[in-house]
Parts: structure tokens; sequence; C-alpha cells
């Protein structure tokens, strides 16, 4: 049976050409990317007004050496 290795990275939306670096360097390491997820975070800081913040977070795999 296959076991596999994972890896995630997160992203800022203004990233996109290192976020595109990152995916083909993976790539061609070997990794498979599996997902994919945006996601926001909001603050409850008083100094920023409750600002919200997004991101991706993306999981590669590749079986286990």
């Amino acid at each position: 049976m296959t076991q596999w290795e994972y890896i995630s990275i997160s992203f800022r939306p203004d990233q996109l050409d290192e976020f595109q670096d990152k995916l083909n360097k993976f790539g061609n390491l070997g990794w498979e990317l599996v997902a994919m997820q945006t996601i926001e975070a909001k603050s409850i800081s008083l100094f920023d007004g409750g600002n919200a913040s997004a991101g991706i977070v993306v999981v590669f795999k590749r079986p286990k050496e």
C-alpha cells in the first residue's frame, strides 16, 4: 500500500507571483496539489477596525520514499 507525505502552504492574495512559482516548484519536485481552500480571518483588534484578511491554503502530497 502506498504511503503518502503531505505539506501545506499558505499565501495572501497579493502574493500571486510567488504562489505560481511555488506551485511550479513543488510540482517539479514530485508534489501533487490535492486541495486548495480560501480562508478569511476577521481581526478583533481595537486598533485596526476589525479588518478582515484573506488567504489561500494549498495542500500537496507525494509518495513517501
